[in-house]
């Protein structure tokens, strides 16, 4: 029973030395390995960091532009419809007449300003432009 007990104390002291061997060499392998999946997930967390502020920046971005879009489309808008009611004053109240070429940019104008969403008082205008003769009336002894 001493040999079986002596037995049982080298194969105990054999393990022993082997987990001990194996810790110091498992150890730090396993630590490399927690450190490099640690450094993997602080490095995905900080690429997904970078890309919602990217993100954040393009949509800050495209944000103004679209302010600063709306502000020129209003400002076209206001243009056009000055281009109208000076056609008319020309046309219609000075000239009585407007040419076929002059009419046909006219109405561009104003399907323009229509397409974003204007009117006022414009088509009321376009209609008499439209009506317009394309040459001026011949008055009796007023040469052309």
């Amino acid at each position: 029973m001493n040999q079986g007990f002596d037995t049982l104390l080298k194969v105990s002291a054999a393990l022993t030395g082997t987990i001990i061997g194996w810790m110091g060499v498992l150890r730090p392998l396993w630590a490399a390995h927690k450190h490099r999946r640690q450094q993997r997930r602080d490095a995905e967390i900080q690429a997904h960091q970078e890309d919602k502020d990217y993100r954040h920046a393009v949509l800050d971005k495209l944000e103004a532009l679209d302010k600063r879009i709306l502000c020129m489309d209003g400002c076209v808008a206001d243009l056009q419809r000055d281009n109208i009611e000076r056609a008319y004053l020309m046309f219609k109240i000075e000239h009585g007449y407007c040419t076929s070429g002059m009419k046909e940019a006219i109405a561009d104008t104003y399907a323009s300003y229509v397409a974003r969403g204007h009117n006022h008082i414009a088509k009321s205008r376009i209609d008499e432009l439209m009506a317009l003769p394309e040459y001026p009336s011949r008055m009796k002894g007023v040469p052309l």
